[in-house]
């Protein structure tokens, strides 16, 4: 599970990258479809497609930046989660520590540690 954790977080981590990769680029589409729009001096039908598409890459552009905060939110839950399962594990490791010295004290059969060093494997 804490392999399966990391693994979690580093697809999230990419899907991270590639959200602000895809931002990035829309973000410089919608700039040079404003300026298209700017400098265009033709009337009508092209006037109408190029703002049509700057809206769809406004839209876009606000889909992904929603996406983006979600990842990372997810991100950081999964972070979080993993912190608590790392804890959780050294307290286990802790218990299993102790475990194995009662049962190595003087006076104790060898039979118990071995079942306690089976289930720590």
């Amino acid at each position: 599970e804490y392999m399966d954790s990391n693994k979690y977080i580093e697809h999230l981590v990419t899907q991270l990258e590639e959200q602000r990769w895809n931002l990035w680029r829309q973000k410089l589409s919608v700039a040079r479809l404003q300026r298209e729009v700017a400098q265009s001096k033709s009337e009508g039908a092209m006037r109408e497609k190029l703002i049509h598409e700057l809206e769809e890459e406004r839209h876009l552009r606000l889909e992904s930046e929603k996406r983006l905060r979600e990842v990372t939110l997810e991100s950081e839950r999964s972070r979080a989660q993993m912190r608590g399962l790392q804890e959780q594990f050294s307290r286990m490791e802790e218990t299993v520590r102790n475990l194995l010295q009662s049962q190595g004290s003087p006076g104790q059969n060898g039979e118990g540690t071995v079942n306690i060093m089976k289930v720590y494997q």
